[in-house]
């Protein structure tokens, strides 16, 4: 087995557990939704810090917080991750049994968590765009938007997503991986 047949294989499996990726794809959804808006509105932002005083410091501060506010939503992608592995123990010892090599089962493993954390972003960072765009036709954001911090939003989100739920997951699903088959069919972990 090939890590592209893995592949195909986590996709299938993540389009079957669609209903439990919902939290997280939820979670994440609204930390993009935060990052896309701070940096949509990162001039009137800035402008408001400058008159404080504290420009520099205020504007770390609030892209800091809007990160956070996304990392929360991928640490839900990794507690999902760790759950679905331990529900999967025994497909992972009978995939391990039948000599599946570990690569193309932790690349089938991680399609998931990456799969929840693009989802979540882009849904974030489309409602977050589409909200900027409402309320300032309507007025209601007196300085507008700025669509270059908009998009640098987007891009920061959808990066910051997938590395993190990369980098939370792929512990446990090699560790789970790593398991002799036996342990695996036998004590369910």
């Amino acid at each position: 087995m090939t890590v592209s047949k893995g592949l195909a294989y986590g996709y299938l499996s993540a389009r079957r557990r669609m209903r439990e990726m919902m939290l997280p794809v939820v979670t994440t959804a609204t930390g993009a939704f935060l990052v896309v808006s701070v940096f949509a509105m990162s001039a009137r932002i800035s402008a408001q810090s400058a008159s404080l005083g504290h420009a520099e410091e205020i504007g770390r501060a609030v892209t800091l917080i809007a990160v956070t506010v996304l990392l929360v939503g991928v640490v839900e992608v990794a507690v999902a991750t760790t759950r679905t592995v331990a529900h999967r123990t025994v497909e992972l010892g009978v995939l391990s049994a039948n000599g599946i090599p570990r690569g193309p089962v932790v690349a089938a493993l991680l399609v998931e968590p990456v799969v929840a954390a693009v989802l979540g972003a882009l849904l974030g960072a489309l409602l977050a765009a589409v909200a900027g765009i409402v309320l300032a036709t309507l007025g209601f954001v007196a300085s507008g938007i700025s669509y270059g911090g908009m998009a640098t939003g987007v891009l920061i989100a959808a990066s910051v997503s997938v590395v993190a739920a990369l980098a939370t997951s792929i512990v446990p699903t090699w560790n789970a991986v790593s398991r002799p088959p036996i342990r695996s069919l036998t004590a369910g972990g």
